[in-house]
């Protein structure tokens, strides 16, 4: 096959795609996790490779609304004195601890248990003492208003 007819093939392919194909290829969760080295292909059974400790535990979602920016931070498990939290700039680091409970042998463990340390950068700068945090049935609530809603037009001189 030439050149040209390659080059052709691709402009019909692109005209009738609808998605990007290695972009939805590169975005599925699985592949992340595969390059992130979530998984442990080093098993000393030679069994097959199982999740490790994930390194985006907890799992978080943030939202905007018109007035505030708004984080869902899931924690079961985790109690409200099992967790700090800190900010700097527009940098909010979520630490926790808790206790493993050990009832006898595990045979599986995919919930997470001890230390972890999570950093995420917000959307938009705030204060310590403009967020509001709530600890609800395994869930960690972050609330605080947003300063800069409005696109202002800046003069120059």
């Amino acid at each position: 096959m030439d050149m040209n007819k390659i080059l052709h093939w691709m402009d019909l392919a692109k005209k009738y795609q609808t998605t990007d194909f290695w972009n939805d290829i590169f975005e599925q969760s699985s592949f992340e996790e595969f390059m992130n080295g979530n998984y442990d292909f080093n098993q000393a059974d030679g069994s097959k490779f199982e999740p490790s400790k994930k390194r985006n535990f907890p799992a978080i979602d943030i939202y905007l609304t018109d007035t505030e920016v708004l984080l869902i931070v899931d924690l079961p498990g985790y109690s409200k004195d099992d967790i700090e939290l800190s900010l700097s700039n527009t940098k909010l680091k979520i630490k926790g601890n808790n206790q493993i409970v050990s009832i006898g042998e595990t045979v599986q463990q995919e919930r997470h248990f001890g230390e972890f340390e999570r950093t995420i950068q917000l959307p938009e700068p705030t204060y310590p003492n403009h967020i509001q945090a709530k600890f609800i049935n395994g869930q960690l609530l972050i609330s605080y208003k947003r300063h800069f809603t409005n696109e202002e037009n800046v003069p120059i001189d």
